[in-house]
């Protein structure tokens, strides 16, 4: 847990050049989304965060791969290797950008969406 912790800490204080186009910290993008404390990371209620290749979310953490932009959209599809008590599993993710923050679509017609903290 401390090295996750860790990981975190030095993505998210990473230089600037290195900033992806959905970096940053997030919510559901929903009315129950609003009680979300956008400044706990991966804990119950606590902010998903995004950086240019982790996925961080409640019990689990995906690092994003091979990243290929979906031809006019703006969107990006990743393989990402997802670990949380368990062997890691591999899936295949696009985050495409919304007006309120990003949406995250997985095999099954699974999407999130989620809006940015401000």
């Amino acid at each position: 847990m401390r090295f996750a912790l860790l990981v975190i800490a030095a993505s998210v204080m990473a230089s600037a050049t290195w900033a992806g186009p959905y970096d940053g910290r997030y919510r559901p993008d929903h009315p129950s989304g609003d009680s979300w404390d956008c400044k706990s990371i991966g804990k119950e209620g606590g902010a998903v965060l995004l950086t240019t290749n982790i996925f961080f979310a409640l019990g689990s953490r995906c690092t994003l791969r091979d990243p290929v932009a979906v031809s006019g959209m703006e969107a990006t599809l990743y393989n990402a290797i997802c670990r949380s008590d368990g062997e890691p599993w591999h899936r295949r993710i696009m985050i495409m950008r919304t007006d309120t923050g990003i949406a995250v679509i997985q095999k099954g017609a699974r999407m999130s969406k989620l809006r940015k903290c401000e």
